[in-house]
């Protein structure tokens, strides 16, 4: 019986005592009880409108997300999807202020650095500041967590480190075509993109659009060589990409080797014209590919017979070996068995890659 009572005495103490306690800190501790309430709504209101963000419906996700920050403003992920959104609706300068708020409470979140990066650089042209943050996303250090079988961030880490050195590879060449009345300093900015880019290439490794833009880069600063070999390496990565093709045969055309530079104008305008492109662009290419036709003529080096075809459920002869281009509904196709096959190789044939040293 003592026990008995004793028992019911002590677990009334103890209710009274943890009453009397949570009654101090709710007086104490004021501040951080009200943080928690509010931190209660703001994750409420987030996940609605995450909700609302990945079903498209973004003006809710706005008001849901402001809701919920207006509570949580520290929620930096919710500030790095607002700036997303106002990416959405061309509203640039309210992304980056989203951007800059969510990096304010995570520096390290890279992700957000990255979009912020590619708004300023792309859209704004702001390419000072661009390069600070694809800079800061180079040097920072992120903790690499390793579960086996479960998850491993250490290759998209390194991952996002060559992305931003292709980033800035674009920034540098932005900055270029600001400073065309200086030469000096427009190729400064050349070289620096070059090396920002050959950097990407070291993580990034077979990545197309690095390998092109390098080749891009190369070609503005007049090394031929080094061009030709990239735009080949790139056409080898992606031989149906137009790009690639017509920028080797301008440069083709302009070292003078006018037979190679037809071959590759004959590649792009099949390309381009199977694409539906811009009329306007596909009269420029053939008008490029008319006065390289007038030069071996003028310079008699090699005999050459091209002829405009009509590209909708057509076939066209593209090289000398006359391999048959297969078009449905006005596309170049290339998943037509071994006519596909060698469709592919034929466009990814260099064949003016020994002509560069």
């Amino acid at each position: 019986m003592f026990k008995r009572i004793g028992g019911k005495i002590f677990s009334k103490t103890f209710i009274i005592v943890l009453i009397v306690l949570l009654g101090l800190s709710v007086f104490v501790f004021w501040g951080w009880w009200v943080k928690q309430y509010n931190k209660l709504w703001g994750f409420y209101y987030i996940y609605k409108g995450d909700k609302f963000y990945h079903s498209g419906k973004l003006q809710k996700a706005i008001d849901n997300y402001n809701l919920g920050l207006r509570h949580y403003p520290e929620h930096s992920i919710a500030r790095c999807n607002l700036g997303n959104i106002f990416v959405d609706y061309e509203d640039y300068l309210s992304a980056v202020d989203n951007y800059e708020k969510a990096l304010k409470y995570t520096p390290n979140f890279i992700i957000c650095r990255m979009n912020l990066g590619i708004v300023e650089a792309e859209k704004l042209a702001d390419y000072d500041n661009a390069i600070a943050n694809y800079e800061q996303i180079i040097k920072s250090h992120p903790r690499v967590w390793w579960i086996p079988f479960i998850f491993n961030n250490r290759k998209s880490t390194k991952v996002n480190k060559g992305i931003a050195y292709y980033n800035m590879g674009l920034a540098y060449r932005g900055k270029y075509f600001t400073a065309l009345d200086d030469p000096i300093l427009a190729a400064q900015y050349l070289h620096k993109a070059k090396e920002s880019y050959l950097k990407a290439l070291k993580i990034l490794k077979r990545d197309f659009d690095t390998q092109y833009n390098l080749a891009l880069v190369e070609h503005l600063l007049g090394d031929y060589d080094d061009a030709g070999k990239d735009y080949c390496k790139a056409i080898q990565l992606k031989p149906m990409q137009f790009e690639p093709h017509y920028n080797l045969a301008l440069l083709l055309r302009t070292m003078g080797y006018y037979t190679e530079a037809l071959e590759e104008l004959e590649k792009a305008g099949l390309l381009i014209d199977s694409e539906g492109a811009d009329p306007n662009k596909i009269k420029y290419i053939f008008d490029v590919l008319n006065d390289v036709n007038t030069r071996i003529i003028e310079t008699r080096r090699g005999d050459f017979d091209f002829e405009v075809v009509d590209t909708k459920d057509t076939a066209a002869n593209v090289d000398d070996d006359k391999e048959e281009i297969i078009y449905i509904n006005g596309k170049v196709r290339t998943d037509v068995g071994e006519n596909g096959n060698q469709i592919l190789k034929t466009m990814s044939k260099c064949t003016a890659k020994p002509l560069f040293k």
